[in-house]
């Protein structure tokens, strides 16, 4: 990573806290019982643009930019404080890494060399490996410090972890430039044969973060893709075709208003598909998509040196709460539901009338998916289906179990790169 030629003096960074936290061996290696401090670094550049990241899965927090009236406004989704992100319920993955390896893996199964691993299975109730598992990259404590007009981030997963081959050092440089640049780089190295494919999942809505679906569909979208892996939509999991967009949903190779195109997806629950990025032979980065909100002014452009790009419009917010996550025991007021037939339950019952030492009892229940209204974000929003919209620069879904599909094993002595780039723009008047 190059800091040098760095106009420092457009661009300041302050280090703060965000919270503390506590946490068990079963979620990171950890020796001691002190808790670990979550830092916050608030990039500012002489635009009015203001970017808060934070160590807890390297998270963007806030993003803010003034619209075509001077207005500035936050445009992500995130939380207010660190127990709105570590509540694995109401936040999977907004606004952290994607890791070790972004999108989806059937089956949660991959075959490196002969040799099987089985990953947590945490997608499509419980079936496949989304995200790098329960506990992936963006739900860790990353160490940082402050390199010129970077923030650098950096992360050691131990050999096994969520399933995986070998330890990754992965290091991520955010740097926000005095053009509305914001430079997301991503490095990694591994000590054994394993797959990475790294990506962010920033949640944006351009009208304001609060804003909810009904601007969310007044979003004007181009994206620089002629085919897309295709999968059934009862199974997110690519098949291994790749199709043309033409004349399809997936066609925005010129601008489309979001809104018209969202509800024509099977099954009605919006965009969650990867698309294959239109290289035309070039290296390095491209350009992705270009997003645009014509009322307040402001556009996000993408750039990325990935193959496939995921488009996702949030139609899995709030998430459904799985049953792993609900108490698996249900107290009874009443003793006397419990059935007749039930030996060990009425065996407690007796013991309560005879020594009166146990004065209520529980019972075993099964626990089934719930759904949540909202989630409840910053500033006392509620989130809701089709809040935002995040496109994410990646390799192909799935790609371990495809042989045409770029490859996604990272050896000992390679380096994995990922450059990333949110360009932000404010169009006095829609020209397009």
């Amino acid at each position: 990573m190059d800091f040098h030629a760095c106009n420092c003096k457009n661009v300041t960074i302050t280090e703060g806290i965000f919270g503390e936290i506590w946490i068990d061996d079963r979620d990171q290696i950890l020796s001691d019982v002190i808790p670990k401090t979550i830092k916050s670094y608030t990039m500012v550049n002489t635009n009015r643009m203001e970017i808060v990241v934070i160590t807890w899965g390297a998270t963007i927090v806030s993003l803010k930019c003034p619209d075509k009236y001077g207005y500035s406004a936050d445009i992500v989704l995130g939380f207010d404080n660190i127990k709105g992100y570590t509540n694995p319920v109401t936040n999977p993955f907004i606004g952290c890494i994607l890791g070790r390896c972004a999108n989806r893996i059937k089956n949660g199964h991959i075959t490196i060399r002969g040799r099987d691993y089985e990953l947590t299975k945490n997608d499509f109730n419980g079936k496949h490996h989304l995200h790098g598992g329960t506990n992936g990259f963006g739900r860790k404590i990353w160490d940082s410090y402050i390199a010129g007009c970077s923030v650098v981030m950096s992360y050691l997963s131990q050999d096994g972890e969520e399933g995986y081959p070998g330890a990754v050092l992965t290091t991520i440089r955010f740097k926000l430039t005095s053009d509305n640049k914001l430079d997301i780089c991503m490095r990694t190295t591994t000590s054994k044969p394993t797959i990475v494919n790294l990506s962010h999942g920033s949640m944006f809505n351009l009208a304001g973060h609060d804003s909810g679906e009904a601007e969310l569909k007044k979003h004007k979208v181009l994206l620089n893709c002629d085919r897309w892996t295709f999968a059934d939509y009862t199974d997110p999991i690519p098949t291994g075709a790749i199709r043309g967009v033409g004349g399809t949903v997936m066609d925005f190779r010129i601008p489309r208003i979001l809104g018209e195109y969202m509800e024509k997806v099977p099954p009605g629950e919006g965009y969650d598909h990867n698309l294959c990025v239109t290289k035309s032979g070039q290296s390095g980065s491209s350009f992705v998509a270009k997003v645009w909100h014509v009322k307040s002014g402001r556009a996000l452009e993408i750039y990325s040196d990935q193959r496939g790009v995921q488009f996702y419009t949030g139609g899995r917010l709030p998430p459904q709460i799985s049953s792993e996550l609900l108490p698996t025991y249900e107290l009874l007021e009443d003793i006397g539901e419990i059935e007749e037939n039930d030996e060990l339950y009425k065996s407690d019952y007796e013991d309560e009338e005879e020594e009166m030492k146990v004065e209520k009892q529980y019972k075993k229940i099964i626990t089934v998916p719930k759904k949540i209204e909202f989630i409840l974000g910053k500033n006392g929003a509620q989130y809701k289906k089709y809040s935002a919209f995040s496109i994410q620069p990646q390799n192909y879904p799935n790609a371990i179990h495809y042989s045409h599909f770029p490859c996604s094993i990272l050896y000992p002595g390679q380096v994995y790169y990922h450059d990333l780039t949110y360009k932000f723009e404010v169009h006095l008047a829609n020209y397009m």
